[in-house]
């Protein structure tokens, strides 16, 4: 495969590179690459032959100062001597991808590792460090050789914001050292704005690009139109950022198992798109999580449909891009067909097609009982069975369980994993027909109120590297449950812990699902049965319930303590 890209580069070069890309249009379409996530990975440069994405993102760089990279299948040599990988398949297609027209950005920090400054100081340094080993400056050890990357990317999830701003800072001195090309600066913040751990730095430092989260939170694009928050992000890009041509991205899951909650399909992006296009002036376009999930999905090739259909720019990306726009008066038909992936389980490919006649739904069967594994169904059906969604894959139900706290709900024929905000958690419904159990109207019986539900995830006071996150489960009458997230930063605990927190006024704890719960007034300790635990863990996610008067809120994140043996 690196002859076949090495060779593919040499006849782009020589036939004349595609056009760059341009950050000014609305119709950018970037995916993560590196981590694996739908188990069938290609190489980079396979996702470059076509004219799908603009911009790709390499995860993760998820170790610095003390550089650490893991790019799952995509990369496992290293230095001689070094823990530090050297890619130099990787580094072939950069170079092969930026002749195609894409830009290739290095995406710092992710969901866990060891990462962050200890002030400006330790930054700036940093700041230097990555130029000479990724960008134009020289180093002995530089794990893409000589391909010089268009960016980097801050997905802050841990750690403290000390020094990203000097960070920054410092790496854009250098990119103004090379005017022979641009560099880029971006981000990808949660949606809950302000975000926990940019926050700060989206507000004073310089950025480019903004790939906003909508997934695994209340603002995600399943919440929309009624909590979803792009004008949040709108009005910081015009109001806060240093930059006021800032570009926000609609950031979605490549699949429904690309995140636990916030997966909508084709068309229901494509509307959404639409609308936040019509509205928001800031828009840059599509962000997926990741290129996997997407390409095996099919979702990505609805996003490229629809950044060309209305988008302000048309980028080839190096490949030929078909277009089904006709001149005369037509109506969008959804059309789906089975993915030939041989990924488990099979989802289904949506794009979107145009006609001038309409069609009718197509005709499903409709179980007589919810959804279980092995059972019948048939043609693209996809249903809810309380905690399991289901797939119908050849003729049969294939189902799988939502993460702990999050139920199964369908949105329109997509079924999704979602946290419960007042519906009922035990939701029997398939696409193509009626629900098989009663539904209450969302809107009615939540008790949230928005600025209540936002979780905020934060250093514990422990006695290790510790993050902990309270997020809102089932809300209903007075009752209440909460999803207790607790994460090492580091270093693993053991099965002997407890973990303390202050409830807001006028809750109680009745029950957890993980140790045992113990309560004075409003504060509460939660204590590990050693016996039932694993002997060292980086994580505990369990489930508290309880009950409530007045408006439901989540316990303040500042109140937790944790500690271990």
């Amino acid at each position: 495969m690196r002859l076949l890209t090495s060779l593919l580069a040499v006849f782009a070069a020589t036939a004349g590179s595609s056009a760059a890309f341009d950050v000014s249009c609305n119709s950018n379409y970037a995916s993560y690459y590196g981590q694996n996530s739908a188990r069938n990975q290609q190489s980079l440069g396979e996702y470059c032959k076509d004219a799908t994405e603009d911009l790709i993102v390499l995860a993760f760089m998820n170790g610095f100062p003390n550089i650490i990279l893991n790019f799952a299948n995509a990369c496992e040599t290293t230095f001689e001597g070094s823990t530090l990988l050297h890619c130099p398949n990787i580094a072939s297609d950069i170079k092969y991808c930026q002749s195609k027209g894409k830009a290739v950005i290095l995406s710092m920090g992710g969901a866990s590792g060891a990462y962050g400054f200890s002030g400006d100081s330790d930054a700036i340094a940093f700041a230097d460090t990555a130029w000479n080993m990724f960008f134009k400056g020289k180093s002995d050890k530089r794990p893409f050789d000589d391909a010089v990357l268009d960016g980097i990317d801050l997905d802050i999830e841990g750690g403290s914001g000390a020094g990203y701003p000097a960070f920054i800072n410092q790496l854009r001195s250098h990119y103004a050292s090379d005017p022979s090309k641009k560099y880029y600066i971006a981000a990808a913040p949660q949606c809950p704005y302000p975000d926990s751990y940019l926050g700060t730095t989206l507000n004073s430092a310089w950025f480019d690009m903004v790939y906003v989260q909508f997934y695994n939170n209340f603002c995600g694009l399943n919440a929309y139109p009624t909590w979803f928050n792009f004008a949040d992000w709108d009005n910081w890009a015009k109001t806060k950022s240093l930059n006021k041509d800032v570009k926000v991205y609609i950031g979605a899951p490549g699949s429904p198992s690309a995140a636990s909650s916030g997966y909508v399909d084709g068309a229901t992006l494509t509307s959404i798109y639409n609308d936040v296009r019509s509205k928001y002036s800031s828009l840059g376009g599509i962000m997926t999580w990741d290129v996997s999930q997407a390409r095996t999905s099919g979702i990505a090739k609805s996003i490229r449909a629809a950044l060309d259909a209305g988008g302000t720019c048309k980028h080839d990306g190096g490949g030929s891009t078909t277009s089904s726009t006709s001149t005369s008066t037509s109506t969008t038909v959804l059309t789906t067909t089975t993915s030939t992936s041989t990924s488990t389980p099979p989802y289904s490919t949506t794009s979107i097609s145009t006609s001038t006649t309409s069609t009718s739904e197509p005709t499903s069967t409709t179980p007589a009982n919810c959804p279980v594994s092995g059972a019948p169904c048939s043609g693209n059906q996809q249903g809810c069975n309380g905690q399991k969604f289901a797939i119908c894959a050849g003729g049969s139900w294939y189902t799988g369980s939502c993460a702990p706290g999050t139920y199964c709900y369908m949105g329109g024929n997509t079924a999704m994993c979602d946290w419960s905000n007042g519906r009922p958690t035990d939701t029997c419904a398939v696409s193509g027909g009626a629900s098989l159990s009663k539904r209450l109207d969302f809107n009615k019986v939540s008790l949230i109120t928005r600025p209540n539900l936002r979780p905020k995830p934060m250093s514990a006071k422990s006695n290790r590297p510790t993050r902990v996150e309270f997020v809102a489960g089932d809300i209903t009458d007075n009752k209440y449950s909460t999803v207790v997230k607790i994460q090492t930063n580091k270093n693993a605990f053991t099965g002997d812990w407890s973990f303390s927190f202050t409830l807001p006024e006028g809750q109680t704890v009745e029950s957890t699902s993980r140790g045992a719960a113990s309560i004075n007034n409003n504060a509460v300790t939660i204590k590990s049965d050693p016996s039932s635990e694993d002997a060292n863990n980086m994580a505990a996610i369990f489930k508290i319930v309880g009950t409530f008067k007045g408006t439901y809120a989540l316990p303040e994140t500042n109140s937790a303590v944790f500690s271990s043996t």
